[in-house]
């Protein structure tokens, strides 16, 4: 098998995981929410984010993804789906975020 394991994202590894995901709203570059769709592709390329309680938008310079993951498919009650991507914005700040059920989180930054 060569590349990654499916659904895993690449090195180098985000340096400050949140202890708790902030919520984030991501705009593609139509200025509709950004999705995933069932086959793992994003509806459109991202074009701006807004972490949860802030004003500002910033603009997505670069982005990578997104890696679809299922969890516990076999398991009804504890299956989860998301779908995990990397952007990096224009004030430097590379996020490692995760669509689930509906709602971009960011789970870690990278340095």
């Amino acid at each position: 098998m060569t590349g990654p394991w499916p659904g895993r994202v690449p090195t180098p590894a985000p340096a400050v995981v949140a202890p708790e995901p902030v919520a984030v709203e991501v705009l593609d570059d139509g200025g509709a929410p950004l999705g995933v769709t069932g086959r793992g592709l994003a509806t459109g390329d991202p074009a701006r984010l807004r972490p949860a309680g802030s004003r500002r938008w910033v603009d997505v310079e670069a982005w990578a993804g997104p890696w679809p993951v299922e969890e516990r498919w076999w398991d009804p009650a504890g299956d989860s789906r998301r779908a995990r991507l990397q952007v990096l914005d224009a004030d430097g700040v590379a996020r490692l975020l995760a669509l689930e059920q509906g709602t971009w989180w960011q789970l870690a930054v990278y340095d």
